[in-house]
């Protein structure tokens, strides 16, 4: 099992559950000149999830005229992942930048993590510890996921995995399903705690349950190894494709191994 692919950096991205007092002004359907930012930027977020990417930038961006700091940073995450728009980091750079002006503690972790991986700016840890430890104090769980990854790995800090244990567990009692992997890799590897692959396949099969591709891809890895589970080629096969089904990239040389376990169904996606 490769451990780097089981880390993801984590973007604070849109939620697409909408209140039932939106439901309703939409249903209403009342004019845009007539909303509220806070009725736009939800107007954005339903056209988000519907896939509708350019009525969504739409709606963010009227309500981003009005100082909505939550929609310019969904506008940043339009032009990151190339929703709606052509692909630009530095156009999501500047956007979320504009919104952790404004104080969104969201766009401030996706700033930590531009830094990070160097998108739309030189790379940089210093300045990623900074918005990351700035989101974390005024309470954003994703960035202190995000900050014990910097633990994890040593970016720009001294290697801790004590506690990048510690940030992950904390993150993942409030519910962030990429830390419950994090700490399930933990165990996988023995890092910071006692190698307990039994753990390990107990916080996977959560994160699985959850709906992390992540998760469901490490499961099948653990069933394919026989490690902390009965070996089952047939569940790993199943649990790799719930992965690819839900979003999972596997890298090459995860590729090749899924060309070896699914064959030529793999093959033909």
């Amino acid at each position: 099992m490769k451990k780097i692919m089981l880390f993801i950096l984590a973007l604070c991205l849109c939620f697409t559950a909408i209140g039932a007092a939106f439901a309703e002004t939409a249903a209403a359907e009342v004019p845009a000149a007539e909303m509220t930012a806070e009725e736009l930027y939800q107007a954005g977020l339903d056209a988000n999830d519907a896939k509708d990417y350019g009525k969504a930038l739409e709606y963010y961006q009227l309500a981003a005229d009005l100082g909505y700091a939550e929609a310019i940073k969904e506008i940043g995450n339009l032009y990151h992942d190339g929703l709606g728009v052509e692909q630009s980091y530095d156009k999501a750079f500047e956007y979320y930048q504009r919104a952790a002006d404004l104080g969104n503690t969201n766009a401030l972790n996706n700033l930590g993590t531009m830094y990070l991986n160097g998108f739309g700016v030189e790379k940089n840890f210093d300045e990623a510890f900074k918005c990351l430890s700035t989101a974390v104090e005024q309470g954003n769980v994703t960035a202190l996921y995000n900050l014990g990854l910097m633990y994890h790995f040593g970016w720009g800090v001294e290697q801790d995995y004590g506690r990048a244990h510690e940030y992950f567990q904390q993150t993942v009692d409030q519910g962030d399903v990429n830390a419950i992997v994090g700490i399930g890799s933990l165990y996988y590897f023995g890092e910071g705690v006692e190698q307990d692959y039994g753990k390990a396949v107990e916080y996977y099969t959560l994160a699985a349950e959850q709906g992390s591709p992540a998760g469901m891809f490490a499961l099948g890895d653990c069933f394919y190894e026989g490690k902390g589970t009965e070996k089952d080629p047939d569940k790993a096969a199943e649990w790799y494709r719930k992965a690819l089904e839900a979003g999972y990239e596997p890298d090459e040389e995860e590729q090749v191994h899924l060309k070896d376990v699914l064959g030529d169904e793999y093959t033909q996606k």
